[in-house]
């Protein structure tokens, strides 16, 4: 006669939906910490951004998945157009903050080359994008360990 061990799960059902809630509850509050420091990110990154005309500063603007908007909101110095495009990924889960104006990456980064009358020129980049990141990218990790530590 072989031994046998009998288990019976009671409150599965009920164990299961505390998971499903909690996980959404996380997935809203990882959102909210992704939106608000990507909307922090934006504020530094017009704040240190080199201005000569202000195109440049007013197309900078934050996007995320899902949003429904074509280009970020932009300010009034923007040209039609202008603004970062939404990124691919879940819904919220995912935000850019940049601009799309053809000269932005040439300024943060800096540029050497030929002008029309064949004379070498070499621009030092100005970053505005990156160090706006980077003075954000620990308040990612902060309101996670925060809002896990709720649970």
């Amino acid at each position: 006669m072989a031994d046998q061990i009998s288990v019976k799960m009671v409150g599965t059902q009920k164990a299961v939906l505390d998971i499903k809630k909690w996980t959404a509850k996380q997935g809203e509050a990882v959102k909210k910490i992704l939106l608000k420091t990507g909307f922090k990110v934006e504020t530094s990154a017009k704040e240190m951004c080199p201005v000569k005309t202000g195109r440049l500063r007013s197309s900078i603007s934050m996007n995320w998945a899902g949003s429904g908007m074509r280009e970020g909101r932009v300010g009034s110095g923007a040209k039609k157009g202008d603004g970062v495009g939404q990124p691919p990924g879940p819904k919220g889960l995912s935000v850019a903050v940049g601009s799309n104006v053809k000269y932005a990456r040439r300024i943060e980064h800096g540029f050497v080359g030929k002008d029309k009358l064949g004379r070498q020129y070499n621009q030092s980049g100005k970053p505005y994008l990156y160090p706006a990141f980077f003075m954000h990218e620990g308040d990612i990790e902060k309101g996670l360990k925060k809002e896990f530590k709720k649970v």
